[in-house]
């Protein structure tokens, strides 16, 4: 029985092709399938409902699972580790529940994006989980709909 879901956009910003992210693992979707963000605001929001499964060290990344199994990577910019944490806050820690819409973390903007490149790529991870997914590359708040995905 396949599940559709509603993922938001998590950041004000322009949504582009994860093909078109200076990142291999990215670009060639070694870490998964979805789509990058040039993001103009600094708030990242839950793009779905789900679980704090891991954030990074250096809080530049954020994982969540949803209920029904989709596992989500929230990747402030490229190379953004080597900021070991400087500009990054979170608002959540690991195992909190959140709902799509709450805030899950800030981000400096201009500190990231004068250090290293601001692309925020969002993965998903387990995309063998993906009966179809559906980008709306028109989206430019947070919290408009970014992607239609449907379950297997």
């Amino acid at each position: 029985m396949s599940k559709n879901i509603n993922f938001l956009l998590p950041v004000d910003g322009n949504p582009i092709p994860l093909s078109e992210v200076n990142d291999y693992l990215f670009n060639k979707k070694i870490m998964g399938e979805g789509v990058a963000i040039k993001p103009s605001g600094d708030i990242i929001y839950a793009p779905i409902d789900g679980e704090i499964s891991a954030i990074y060290e250096s809080k530049h990344a954020i994982i969540i699972k949803s209920e029904v199994g989709l596992i989500v990577l929230i990747h402030v910019g490229i190379d953004s580790a080597k900021l070991e944490g400087k500009g990054f806050a979170t608002y959540v820690k690991v195992g909190d529940k959140v709902n799509s819409g709450d805030k899950i973390l800030y981000f400096d903007r201009s500190f990231v994006e004068k250090n290293v490149s601001d692309i925020t790529p969002i993965v998903i991870t387990n995309p063998e989980i993906i009966e179809s997914f559906d980008i709306n590359y028109d989206a430019r708040k947070a919290l408009d709909t970014l992607m239609q995905i449907t379950i297997k």
